[in-house]
């Protein structure tokens, strides 16, 4: 991969998080969403080992988002949504995103600062 003078690894590392967390959030929502739904089995998003291999390889865009079923038990209509940890779950995501864009933020300023000296 070959990285822009205006995207090096620690941004396109950052974006690829951001992509994660944000397929994590609409799983959150789809879960609280069906927390009643007969049978519904909840999402559960992982994304953080394949950032971590790509980024080691050099190549965050390489990370890929896996959205799988939970084995959890499941309620007496079938669900396994758990209210609790969904919130909990939604809160700490959060906090991950606003990490994510704290971080880019600071990226893009110094690049501001560095073409208007300022």
């Amino acid at each position: 991969m070959t990285i822009s003078p205006i995207s090096d690894l620690a941004s396109s590392a950052l974006r690829a998080a951001l992509d994660g967390l944000d397929r994590r959030q609409q799983a959150i929502a789809a879960n609280i969403a069906n927390l009643e739904t007969p049978g519904y089995l909840a999402e559960e998003v992982r994304f953080e080992d394949s950032l971590r291999a790509a980024i080691a390889a050099g190549d965050p865009a390489q990370s890929s988002v896996t959205v799988d079923r939970s084995l959890a038990p499941t309620r007496l209509n079938g669900s396994n949504v758990n209210i609790d940890m969904e919130v909990l779950a939604a809160s700490e995501n959060v906090l991950r995103q606003r990490l994510a864009i704290q971080g880019l933020n600071a990226k893009y300023q110094l690049l501001r600062t560095a073409i208007t000296g300022r």
